[in-house]
């Protein structure tokens, strides 16, 4: 059985769909294959359509991203991998209503198979259209090689790793709630001039970390004694289920997929209220019972994201795909 796993072309900033299916990589029996062009403007996603054509296979997995794809595949096998529906949250008008035509309903009825990652963003893929076509849930894995690393919790002045820095990651609101708090905040991406602003403003101890490979941001996790992931919006969440392994703390959020994923292993809050957020990192700094409770439930919680245990269940996929008549 031949199978081409297809990535998008890779950009430094954006990796998370390629970190995802890296890690399954050594599990699974597929060639990878990486677009040649980004997917921006008609004419590079027509070239990238062509050169998907030209590929012999038995059968094309499109990891995500680039679901455009499987429309010059049409009378292949093929599995579409969907992460989330954000990119239409995010639009409006003529662009929402061709987004929503060519990135998610004619590729859900063209692809033999439809995959995502969470039970939540399988439901948000079905509120958009009557399809007809099931839809598989496969979690992602845990993509860092993190370990379980103890470490004393500074409760006066601890250290709270932020990660994430567009509209959904909330860092506004975080950045209000720790006002006042002797804490000092770790946040890696590339803060707004808004952002950095708001940082100033509330007297933040803070610092900015970006373009960090993964052994830093293994790093950041060690060196952290909370991890702030308040998100307003996730299809997955990966940050806590990589800090729940490290044997940290987590604060999050109780919105999206966030308690599919976290379970009961993180002290959720609304994303909405800062004063919420607040007193969720006031009780996990003056709390060490609860914050041991967490990270045992954390460190329990994480087995269900074992690289292989992933793996198994696309390779059953594609086994029985590629079995159909």
């Amino acid at each position: 059985m031949n199978i081409k796993l297809i990535y998008r072309k890779p950009k430094l900033e954006f990796n998370s769909i390629e970190n995802v299916f890296d890690t399954l990589i050594p599990f699974l029996k597929v060639d990878k294959i990486e677009l040649p062009y980004f997917s921006q403007g008609i004419i590079n996603r027509l070239k990238n359509v062509s050169f998907t054509k030209k590929l012999k296979t038995n059968l094309y997995h499109i990891t995500g991203n680039d679901h455009y794809l499987i429309l010059g595949l049409k009378k292949r096998k093929t599995i579409l991998t969907i992460h989330d529906i954000e990119v239409l949250k995010r639009s409006s008008g003529l662009k929402h209503f061709l987004l929503k035509k060519i990135w998610f309903d004619l590729p859900i009825n063209y692809a033999t198979r439809i995959t995502t990652i969470s039970d939540f963003s399988k439901n948000e893929i079905l509120s958009l259209g009557n399809y007809k076509k099931s839809i598989e849930v496969i979690y992602n894995p845990l993509t860092l090689p993190i370990k379980y690393q103890p470490k004393e919790f500074n409760q006066e002045h601890p250290n709270i790793l932020h990660i994430g820095t567009k509209q959904n990651k909330n860092l506004n609101r975080l950045i209000e709630a720790v006002n006042g708090i002797n804490c000092h905040l770790t946040i890696i991406g590339t803060p707004n001039n808004e952002q950095l602003i708001k940082l100033k403003q509330n007297k933040i101890s803070y610092s900015i970390k970006s373009n960090l490979n993964n052994n830093q941001v293994v790093s950041e996790y060690e060196n952290c004694d909370i991890l702030s992931f308040v998100s307003t919006y996730e299809g997955f969440g990966l940050p806590i289920i990589e800090a729940q392994a490290c044997g940290r703390v987590v604060l999050t959020s109780n919105r999206a997929s966030i308690p599919e994923v976290a379970k009961d292993g993180a002290y959720f809050v609304d994303p909405f209220d800062s004063n919420k957020i607040k007193k969720g990192i006031l009780d996990l700094i003056n709390n060490p019972e609860l914050r041991k409770n967490l990270i045992e439930k954390g460190l329990e919680n994480i087995k269900r994201f074992e690289p292989q245990k992933i793996a198994n269940q696309y390779n059953e996929l594609y086994t029985r795909v590629n079995n159909e008549k």
